[in-house]
């Protein structure tokens, strides 16, 4: 995104947006943090579609993370941990099963693994997976259908 591309959103939508987070944090201090990093993820997730709408949902969802970690700290400083040890257990164990999933889907043959990376890692329609590899809707479907049965196999062999 260019310098001037990025000013022109930033004079058209700072003032709502620190409304909107202020509103959620009753806090300047948070609201101005919260927009600041709306505007970070602008720059590095070029983002598809309604910028402005994909930016209040930006900042709605970094103000329910630092809610959580607000919480977690207060619970740490009183002495609490065993919350915060089971949120870390959690993200290890998703970490994990983030990594699994990754193994079996690196493993699937080559048209299946890019339907399946595409559906994971973007917001892109069935119509846009087409357009990227070159397929029809209907192909990117049973595709990922495919791809679906393979993994859901594997992890009926595993015992997962």
């Amino acid at each position: 995104m260019r310098r001037d591309e990025l000013e022109a959103l930033y004079q058209r939508y700072h003032r709502p947006l620190f409304l909107y987070a202020y509103a959620l944090t009753r806090s300047a201090e948070d609201a101005e943090d919260l927009v600041a990093d709306a505007f970070v993820k602008v720059l590095t997730a070029v983002p598809r579609g309604n910028i402005r709408a994909w930016m209040y949902k930006v900042i709605r969802n970094e103000f329910f993370d630092l809610k959580r970690k607000q919480k977690r700290e207060e619970e740490y400083a009183a002495g609490r941990t065993d919350a915060w040890t089971e949120d870390v257990l959690q993200l290890y164990i998703q970490s994990e099963e983030r990594r699994w999933l990754y193994s079996r889907i690196n493993a699937l043959p080559e048209r299946e693994r890019e339907v399946m990376l595409l559906t994971i890692q973007s917001d892109y329609t069935d119509r846009e997976i087409g357009d990227i590899l070159g397929l029809t809707v209907s192909h990117v479907r049973v595709l990922r259908h495919r791809a679906k049965g393979r993994i859901i196999k594997q992890s009926e062999e595993e015992g997962i």
